[in-house]
């Protein structure tokens, strides 16, 4: 028997460290989106800040620890990415633990391969791999969801034992009943959808037990499992009442602020037509399944369903449980107007994939006894588990985020510009995200004042006041109607603002110089150099532009990789690596400059690392008319040794 549990463990540890290993590897290395929540989270938790709402206090808390004290390596969101990763395969290993149980058909044992069924089609689906490779909410909650169904297999292994001896002595598992209950107490912590699951469980609770409804001293342990956990929302007012606010500042530290933040009552709108709905259908619902685990688990799944007639089944109740559960989550996920309503069905593709083990787990029941019969049986449960795996026919593409560096490279170029003193950067919330990111962690842009503006209308407000006050005003992107009301300057991938007429920005070195358009805009430029970042260096350009009379013409340049031959070089797709930009990020046409005023303006472009980049010898720059795609101008400039 020991022997027995010495070989189960290491199996265990070996499906833990695998799918750790596979999220870990596909993980984001960085910041992966300026504009989701994962940024969020990716700022939030490590300075332990409050989140939107519900606030996340248990994730909050547990990603603060987890990325500050027991993984203090690599840069912020790197960390919170593992996070999700590790949160993902412990997930995973828990969905193995309870299917290898609820497949056996005697209590006592675990049927591996089944277990492995239903691992794969779970924690391979594409929509379950991409949160877990970015700092999101939704593999802890999986995590619970995994650990609820493998207490009630616990649950359903000890009454069949009780019931085998035909005792009722000690029959009630108050200890696992009491983890149930702490377990959805933490869930309601992190999120809410977790209440779906604690009617369904409480009506197996009572159908498994059927005197589990008369009071008893236990009833107080249990309320207390399921309500100490509560405490954890505490964490929003204390943090507060130090100074701490969410990103947009709505959180209001009152009882009727807290109340309005921790029940989100702003997103009970998207359960009715609104202006994010996207329409979903049962059939819809069914073909995303399908993506997720392939034919061979979809399959497997719908033939797992025949446990529900096996009543003699030491699991049956619990396999109506799964089913109810499965059932609740996909009505409210099909309900729920959001345009990410995938990842709301993380739920149902858990509880599916349980099904899939009950497939694998029936072919193992076959009634073969010989030994070339068993040899059979255990062939074509590996052979189920590595279709499954692959998932052959219809399982979408596993996404993989290890080299997905633009946003963190945007982030951390945004917060290497020399801010002059009490420097005001304008942008979207995502953005100024990003900058306050790298302010706290890496001390960076002091000088910055980050404000979020996404209304264009707040932009341009803040704008106006920045310039009034005298302040050196930063935006991030273009904005129409100010064009002509203001002169501007690019610096690193920000442009600043200055008063019409006023711009001063620094010189660039005349490696090159010459004119254009007959003489009417004069160009130099500057030597070529190299940013060396984390996702890898970036080859940077300076550019001046002086008009002599107004422009008529809408100015753009294209950056164009070239070997000693002057042949442009190729990437992966065969296409030739080229980047086209707008001078000043488009926030001024060239038709908007002032006669006279020098416009600085940076240019960036990755400068490859393959065999083909490392060929690169200049840098080829085209200037063309935007209209009519005319040339205007072209010049090399060698690459720096």
């Amino acid at each position: 028997m020991i022997a027995v549990r010495h070989g189960q463990a290491i199996s265990d540890g070996v499906v833990w460290l695998a799918a750790l290993l596979f999220y870990a590897r596909r993980a984001g290395p960085g910041i992966v989106e300026l504009f989701d929540d994962s940024l969020e989270f990716q700022f939030v938790a490590p300075t332990f800040g409050i989140a939107h709402p519900t606030g996340y206090p248990l994730y909050t808390l547990a990603g603060g620890v987890w990325s500050r004290l027991i993984f203090p390596f690599g840069n912020w969101a790197w960390r919170m990415n593992l996070f999700s990763a590790a949160a993902a395969a412990t997930a995973v290993l828990l969905v193995y633990l309870a299917a290898a149980r609820l497949a056996a058909a005697d209590p006592r044992r675990r049927d591996g391969w089944a277990g492995l069924a239903a691992a794969c089609a779970f924690g391979l689906g594409p929509v379950w791999v991409s949160q877990a490779t970015v700092a999101e909410v939704y593999a802890l909650h999986g995590l619970f969801l995994a650990a609820i169904v493998w207490v009630v297999a616990g649950l359903e292994r000890r009454m069949a034992s009780v019931e085998t001896r035909d005792t009722a002595r000690n029959a009630l598992p108050v200890r696992r009943i009491t983890a149930l209950c702490l377990l959805i107490g933490l869930g309601l912590t992190h999120h809410r959808m977790t209440v779906l699951v604690l009617p369904v469980l409480l009506v197996y609770l009572l159908w498994r037990i059927p005197d589990l409804w008369r009071p008893r001293r236990a009833w107080l342990g249990w309320a207390a499992a399921l309500l100490a956990p509560l405490a954890l929302y505490a964490y929003l007012p204390l943090r507060a009442a130090l100074g701490v606010s969410d990103l947009n500042g709505s959180y209001v530290n009152t009882p009727a602020g807290f109340l309005d933040h921790v029940l989100a009552r702003q997103y009970v709108a998207f359960f009715a037509e609104n202006a994010l709905g996207v329409p979903f259908s049962v059939a819809d619902a069914v073909r995303l399944t399908w993506r997720q685990v392939g034919a061979a688990g979809f399959v497997l799944g719908l033939i797992g369903l025949a446990q529900l007639r096996d009543a003699r089944g030491h699991a049956a109740k619990a396999w109506v449980f799964v089913l109810l559960a499965l059932l609740t989550n996909a009505a409210f996920a099909i309900g729920y107007q959001v345009a990410d309503r995938e990842v709301f069905f993380i739920p149902v593709f858990l509880f599916f994939a349980l099904f899939a083990d009950g497939g694998v787990g029936m072919i193992r029941r076959l009634p073969i006894r010989t030994p070339r019969g068993v040899r059979m049986v255990q062939g074509a449960q590996i052979v189920a588990v590595l279709l499954v795996a692959l998932g052959v026919f219809g399982r979408g593409p596993i996404v993989d985020r290890s080299q997905n560096w633009d946003a963190h490279t945007y982030a951390l170029r945004m917060a290497r510009v020399p801010f002059p003193p009490d420097s005001r950067v304008i942008g979207l919330e995502g953005e100024m995200t990003a900058l306050k990111l790298m302010q706290a962690e890496l001390g960076l842009a002091q000088n910055a004042r980050p404000i979020t503006a996404d209304d264009p209308t707040q932009r341009a407000a803040a704008i106006a006041a920045g310039v009034a006050a005298g302040e050196p005003v930063f935006i991030t992107r273009e904005l129409p109607g100010i064009e002509e009301m203001y002169s501007f300057s690019g610096i690193g991938p920000l442009v600043r603002v200055w008063p019409r007429g006023q711009a001063q920005p620094t010189a660039v070195a005349r490696v090159l110089d010459m004119e254009l358009l007959d003489g009417r805009v004069r160009l130099q430029g500057d030597a070529l150099r190299v940013e060396e970042l984390p996702g890898g260096p970036l080859l940077a350009l300076t550019l001046g532009w002086l008009p002599s009379e107004p422009l008529t013409k809408t100015l753009k340049v294209s950056l164009r990789l070239v070997d000693a031959a002057g042949t442009p070089l190729l990437d992966d797709q065969g296409r030739p690596r080229v980047e086209d930009r707008f001078p000043l990020r488009q926030v001024a046409p060239s038709t908007a400059w002032l006669p006279g005023e020098w416009v600085r303006d940076e240019y960036a472009m990755p400068l490859p690392q393959d065999e083909a980049g490392r060929a690169a010898a200049a840098l080829h720059v085209i200037v063309y008319d935007a209209e009519n795609v005319a040339e205007l101008a072209r010049f090399e400039l060698p690459l720096p040794p």
